[in-house]
């Protein structure tokens, strides 16, 4: 008997609509914490680190591992990557509304994420993998546990980081500044350090340091400048419960009750990020300060859209009169802390700092792609970049040093004090004796030479070759290298640099990490039996393809 179609037809509208009903609750879902802990941060979204933005938040855990992490809202994990470095072990979650969840740095996976990932490890034998899952995977509902606290990767504490993306635009969401997550914070952002910058009167002149004010709220005499100057603010945000310097979502500077100078972090596409070296005033950065925003706005920064200015946030003063110049730094609950100073102006104070005539020197214009060839050298950077026009300088420095394994001249290229959003290609050449090519590398030149390649931003390069083999050590405990269930060796490259480490147990690759110089790994009953001699085998190869390894006997 032929079943009617109306009954069939029927069913399926109801399954459509219920699993439309579904999504759309989906949609609705509040996001939850991630933690059952009391919410306390050690790093907010848009915190100033160096070369990017943080992107995400980061939740404290009383200083210790393996607090369960739960799914804000439901979905399904799409991808989990695993490293020595970055977010270590990571795993995402992408939702029905159009965002995915990320937890950074976890002590471990979920069980079955796990089983995934370490099959994945064995099959092409690599401790970093990187999975992306269909939707019907491993699916989870908001509160289900996707994995526990940890402390890997590029972590300087236990500590969950957790971001939210837009998953089509690849753009991190700031889920505080939206009111999802609402910590206390009556407490206004404060100010460590404000510097001026004179600027010079001619074209590409450059900007140099006149004032550090150290104790920015304790000055009270009037500030002399030049016509012609910028400010740069060092400033963090304060909440209640923690210790930590948060990030401040607004910097404005008036003059006269004329505003200069507004930055507003909001929410920073990924392809953005970088421009941070832009905002700040990166020579305080590069030679190991703290990140200061400057109010210069330089013409290649493509932060400019979340940036309001008035002659470019250049202090211009037009007379010898007294000035009033406003600084504020406003944190993301509309709290607000600021400086003022009366300034005046006195050009006679201020002399541009001699150059340097051992540097040859040559203007780039940051929308140009830009070459220099010299007897050994040459260097091309491409268009964009650079965010400002330059004085490109250079210099040689030295000339070759077998000693030392160095077999071209040494090339001093551009300034490191100078940010570049893009590397430039650098080729020296080079008399490499013949039979060693394949042992040859790009060098950063300075007390110890370490790898750079070819592609180099700023800095000091020198073409070096590289015969030695790493060196092993097993870091033993009472003459036997396994400590509880771990073996830890040191692995050390004295040139181009450690490439890869390869472990073995009784001739099988096993799963280790080489992290910081150190190999380590985890003994499993399930994979090497108790009681019983094994041999270990570790193969560690540098950059230039020398290679050493190391056999031990041990039982556990």
């Amino acid at each position: 008997m032929k079943r009617s179609p109306a009954p069939v037809l029927a069913r399926i509208v109801a399954l459509v609509l219920t699993l439309a009903q579904s999504v759309n609750t989906w949609a609705q879902e509040q996001a939850i914490r991630p933690l059952d802990v009391p919410m306390s941060f050690a790093g907010t979204y848009g915190e100033l680190r160096h070369d990017h933005f943080h992107s995400g938040v980061d939740w404290r855990v009383g200083g210790k591992v393996g607090d369960e992490i739960h799914a804000i809202k439901s979905g399904y994990i799409s991808r989990v990557s695993v490293s020595p470095w970055g977010y270590g072990n990571g795993i995402y979650v992408t939702h029905p509304d159009g965002t995915t969840s990320v937890y950074g740095h976890l002590l471990r996976f979920c069980e079955p994420v796990a089983r995934r990932v370490e099959k994945e490890q064995y099959a092409t034998e690599s401790f970093s993998v990187n999975l992306r899952f269909h939707p019907d995977e491993f699916p989870v509902k908001q509160g289900d546990v996707i994995g526990q606290v940890g402390n890997t990767g590029s972590s300087a504490g236990p500590h969950l980081h957790m971001e939210i993306r837009d998953t089509e635009q690849d753009m991190s969401l700031n889920y505080i500044s939206r009111g999802v997550y609402k910590p206390l914070d009556k407490t206004s952002p404060q100010f460590h350090r404000v510097c001026f910058y004179a600027l010079d009167t001619l074209p590409l002149g450059g900007s140099w340091r006149i004032h550090n004010l150290q104790r920015p709220e304790a000055v009270r005499d009037t500030l002399v400048l030049p016509q012609r100057s910028y400010v740069a603010i060092d400033a963090t945000d304060r909440q209640e419960g923690t210790g930590a310097k948060l990030a401040v979502e607004q910097y404005r500077v008036s003059l006269d009750d004329t505003l200069l100078f507004a930055f507003k972090v909001g929410d920073v596409p990924s392809d953005k990020g970088r421009y941070i070296r832009s905002l700040i005033e990166y020579r305080e950065s590069s030679r190991g300060g703290r990140d200061l925003v400057k109010s210069l706005v330089e013409p290649g920064n493509r932060l400019a859209d979340r940036i309001e200015s008035r002659r470019r946030g250049i202090i211009d003063l037009p007379d010898d009169a007294v000035h009033t110049l406003l600084l504020e730094a406003i944190d993301e609950h509309g709290n607000r802390a600021a400086l003022r100073y009366r300034v005046r102006r006195d050009d006679a104070r201020f002399q541009a700092p001699a150059r340097d005539t051992s540097l040859q020197a040559v203007p780039w214009l940051w929308y140009m792609q830009n070459c220099v060839i010299d007897s050994s050298m040459s260097y091309y950077l491409p268009a964009g970049a650079l965010t400002d026009n330059i004085y490109f300088t250079w210099r040689k420095v030295a000339g070759p040093d077998p000693e030392r394994g160095i077999v071209s001249d040494v090339w001093q290229i551009g300034s490191p004090d100078i940010p570049l959003m893009k590397a430039g290609a650098l080729e020296i050449a080079a008399d490499v004796p013949a039979g060693l090519e394949e042992k040859s590398y790009m060098a950063h030149y300075g007390q110890t030479l370490s790898y750079s390649g070819v592609n180099v931003r700023f800095g000091t390069y020198c073409v070096a070759i590289d015969t030695v083999a790493p060196t092993i050590q097993f870091l033993e405990r009472k003459k036997q290298i396994v400590n509880g269930s771990t073996i830890r060796i040191r692995v050390r490259d004295n040139a181009s640099g450690i490439e890869s480490a390869r472990v073995e147990i009784d001739g099988k690759w096993y799963l280790s990490m080489l992290k910081g110089g150190t190999v380590s790994l985890e003994l499993k009953p399930e994979r090497v039996s108790r009681g019983k001699k094994h041999e270990i085998k570790v193969i560690v190869t540098d950059i230039c393809g020398n290679e050493a390894y190391e056999t031990r006997e041990f039982s556990y």
